[in-house]
């Protein structure tokens, strides 16, 4: 009787040693799986940051465009408009200038 409850404490001893390499395993893939799914969520954040960034990057690009387009068109109204007044003052020079000399 004695030597049945040793060998049944032997058998649950090494029984006990097999649970705890199986769970050391599976903490072990449970670990590697977590660092792998944190790899892959550190790369999908990367990478939509850099879509943000780069969507930005173009708007701010086209907003510049359409700055720099406007303030070209502003620049060339103004100076037709310089030039039309200077021909006018030409005239106007150019008039008075005649009714002196008659």
């Amino acid at each position: 009787m004695a030597q049945e409850i040793i060998e049944a404490i032997r058998k649950a001893e090494i029984a006990a040693e097999v649970d705890e390499k199986e769970a050391s395993k599976q903490a072990e893939l449970i670990i590697a799986e977590a660092e792998e799914q944190a790899k892959a969520d550190k790369t999908a954040r990367i990478q939509a940051a850099n879509a943000a960034r780069q969507q930005a990057d173009a708007a701010a690009r086209a907003q510049v465009e359409q700055m720099m387009e406007a303030a070209k068109a502003e620049m060339e109204a103004e100076g037709e408009r310089l030039r039309k007044a200077a021909r006018a003052r030409q005239q106007q020079a150019v008039q008075a200038i005649l009714e002196e000399l008659l």
